[in-house]
C-alpha cells in the first residue's frame, strides 16, 4: 500500500518542482531584463569619463 500512496504523490511533487523552477526563472529573466537599461547606461559613461591616473611612490614605506 505504500508505493501506491507514493506513485500518486510523484506526478504532483514533479509539477510543483516544474512551476517552482518556472516561477524563478520568470524571476530572475525579469530581474534582468530591469537592470539592463541601467548597466548600459553606466557602461557608457565610465567609457567616456577616463579615471584618473594615480602615481605610485615606491619609496613610500
Amino acid at each position: 500500500m505504500n508505493s501506491a500512496i507514493s506513485a500518486r504523490r510523484r506526478p504532483k511533487t514533479g509539477t510543483m518542482t516544474r512551476i517552482v523552477l518556472l516561477v524563478s526563472f520568470l524571476i530572475l529573466f525579469g530581474r534582468l531584463l530591469f537592470i539592463i537599461p541601467g548597466a548600459i547606461e553606466h557602461h557608457q559613461q565610465k567609457k567616456t569619463i577616463p579615471e584618473p591616473v594615480t602615481l605610485s611612490n615606491s619609496d613610500s614605506r
